[in-house]
């Protein structure tokens, strides 16, 4: 399991706190089918507001689904245009530190949110999900639940042993 899995005891990395400008009020782990992201599916450059789409890989099945993190906030073009200036690697949860990073660059990690006993059972899902489809996972950024993303990325995650 990414995150939580071996390696993880050896990132002595400590993951720099995001300003305050820049947190969401409320993060939310969710999915969506990976038919959303093919050609016909709901989401492409149109639909994503500032962001990137990774390619996908032709052999994941159509019927399965890609876990991300829907990050709500009043502030969310100022964090999606932020977010769109730095080289985001990914969005990971480390479950024995209970807490949720943003890797960018090649070092530099930030952290996201403190997961509680609810969130880090999510957080345990969306790191199964992201290991089921090779390390695919997407952030959106939006003001609220009902809004279109201001900024949304699919990610891919490069596996730590390579």
């Amino acid at each position: 399991m990414a995150g939580g899995g071996v390696a993880s005891f050896l990132d002595i990395r400590t993951p720099v706190k995001l300003p305050d400008a820049l947190r969401g009020e409320k993060y939310a782990f969710v999915s969506l089918p990976l038919a959303e992201f093919r050609e016909g599916g709901g989401v492409d450059a149109s639909t994503i507001g500032v962001g990137r789409l990774c390619p996908i890989d032709p052999k994941f099945p159509s019927d399965a689904f890609v876990p991300g993190v829907v990050i709500l906030t009043a502030r969310a073009d100022a964090l999606a245009s932020w977010l769109a200036g730095t080289e985001i690697c990914g969005f990971k949860c480390d479950l024995r530190k209970r807490i949720m990073v943003m890797e960018s660059d090649i070092s530099t990690q930030f952290l996201v949110a403190k997961l509680d006993e609810t969130q880090r059972a999510e957080g345990i899902v969306y790191e199964e999900g992201k290991d089921a489809l090779d390390g695919l996972h997407f952030v959106s950024v939006q003001k609220d639940e009902n809004d279109d993303p201001k900024g949304f990325w699919l990610l891919r995650e490069i596996p730590e042993n390579l």
